[in-house]
C-alpha cells in the first residue's frame, strides 16, 4: 500500500512477456512478494482500486471523484462525447446497471449489445459498444472494478464497492495532486509534473507557487539542465538502489524525456518496432544499478519449459563491467524469474563478451 501511495498509481497493461506491468514495478521495488497478497489488499481490503488504465490508493479516490464529477459535467478531452455518446444509447446503459443492481459482479461477456448508436474511432474500439459502454460508465463514476476472474475483469455498481467521499475542490485537488506528483518523481519541472500519469491533470503552476512559498517546496539547478527544478523541502537523498530491472512502463522511466535527460540513457520501448529494426528488444527492461541506468535486459518467459531466456542483454558504453556489477545484473534476471515462475536462465552468447 505505501509503494503505491508514494507512486500514486500503477499502470495496467495487457503485456505478459515475463509479467503484467502492474506487477513489475511492485517487484522492482520490493523484490519477490505473494500475488496472493495484491489480491488482497485490491478486492477484501479495497485499499486499492482500478480506474480507467491505472490502479489508485483508495485515499486518492476524492481526487479521483472529482475527475468523475467533471466529465459527467462534459469537462475535459472528449468528456462531450462520452456523455453524449452515453446519453444516446441509455438503453444499453439501463441493461448494464440493472443487471449490476441485480446479480452483482459480472464479466463483459454477460451483457447484450442493446446500443442504439453504435461507437466510432479510427481505432480498435470502433464497433465495441458494450466495452466501451462500460469504460464510460467507469469515468462516470457509475462502474467499477470489483475482481479479476482468470485476468478477466468483473465489473459492479461503483456505489456498492466505493466508500461514499466528496470530490476535493479544485484548489485543493491541485495542491494535493502536486505534491503527490512531486513525491513520487522527486524531482521535477513543472512540465514533468504535468505529465505524471493519473496526478499530472490536476498540477497547476500555481499549486506549485503556493507549495514554493509555504516552504513545503523549493527550486534547485542541476548543472547541464535547462531551467529551475523542485523538490520537497523535507526530501531525503534516497539510498542507492539494490541492482533492479524495470518494466518498459515504469513510472521512473516512463517519461522518455526526462529519463534521457537525468539518467543519459536514451531508451524507447520497442513492442511495435519491427523484429529487424530492434536495437534493444520488444520487452527490453533497463537495468537499474544504484542510482544510474546502465543497460537493458530483454527477458522471455517460456512458461510450458519454465525458462527465462534472455533475448538480448545491452550495456551502454560508460557502464562498469567489473564482476561485481556482473553478479549483480544475473542476480537480478535470477530474481525475476523466479518472480516470474521460471526454474531457469538462459543467457545469449554474446552476452558473456558484454561485461
Amino acid at each position: 500500500m505505501k509503494t503505491v501511495e508514494h507512486l500514486g498509481y500503477l499502470q495496467l497493461d495487457p503485456t505478459n512477456v515475463v509479467a503484467r506491468n502492474q506487477l513489475l514495478v511492485l517487484w522492482s521495488r520490493l523484490g519477490r512478494y505473494k500475488l496472493a497478497d495484491l489480491d488482497r489488499v485490491m478486492w477484501q481490503d479495497r485499499a486499492l482500486f482500478e480506474y480507467i488504465t491505472f490502479i489508485a490508493p483508495i485515499s486518492d479516490l476524492p481526487l479521483h471523484t472529482l475527475r468523475m464529477r467533471e466529465t459527467r459535467r462534459g469537462e475535459g478531452p472528449y468528456a462531450a462525447r462520452i456523455t453524449g455518446w452515453v446519453e444516446r444509447n441509455a438503453k444499453l446503459r439501463r441493461h448494464i446497471l440493472g443487471r449490476l443492481r441485480k446479480e452483482g459482479p459480472l464479466p463483459l461477456g454477460a451483457f447484450e449489445d442493446r446500443s442504439v448508436h453504435s461507437w466510432t474511432s479510427s481505432g480498435w474500439t470502433s464497433d465495441r459498444n458494450v466495452s466501451q459502454m462500460l469504460a464510460f460508465l467507469i469515468r462516470l463514476g457509475e462502474v467499477t472494478i470489483g475482481g479479476r476472474a482468470s485476468g478477466r475483469r468483473q465489473f459492479t455498481l461503483a456505489k456498492s464497492w466505493f466508500p461514499a467521499v466528496k470530490p476535493l475542490a479544485p484548489t485543493v485537488a491541485a495542491r494535493h495532486a502536486t505534491e503527490r506528483a512531486l513525491a513520487a518523481t522527486g524531482i521535477a519541472t513543472f512540465q514533468e509534473l504535468r505529465r505524471v500519469y493519473a496526478l499530472g491533470r490536476f498540477v497547476t503552476a500555481d499549486a506549485l507557487a503556493r507549495l514554493e512559498r509555504d516552504g513545503v517546496a523549493r527550486r534547485v539547478e542541476i548543472e547541464g539542465l535547462r531551467g529551475p527544478r523542485f523538490v520537497l523541502s523535507n526530501a531525503r537523498a534516497p539510498e542507492p538502489a539494490r541492482t533492479t530491472l524495470l518494466s518498459p512502463f515504469d513510472n521512473l522511466i516512463i517519461d522518455r524525456q526526462r529519463t534521457e535527460l537525468l539518467f543519459g540513457m536514451r531508451y524507447r520501448m520497442e513492442i511495435y518496432v519491427p523484429k529487424h529494426l530492434r536495437v534493444r528488444g520488444f520487452w527490453a527492461m533497463p537495468i537499474l544499478h544504484r542510482d544510474r541506468l546502465i543497460g537493458t535486459v530483454d527477458p522471455r518467459v517460456d512458461r510450458q519449459r519454465g525458462v527465462l531466456e534472455v533475448v538480448t542483454f545491452h550495456l551502454e558504453r560508460d557502464a562498469p563491467r567489473d564482476r561485481s556489477t556482473r553478479r549483480a545484473i544475473e542476480g537480478a534476471v535470477d530474481d525475476l524469474a523466479a518472480f516470474a515462475g521460471a526454474r531457469e536462465v538462459t543467457w545469449p552468447r554474446s552476452a558473456r563478451r558484454s561485461v
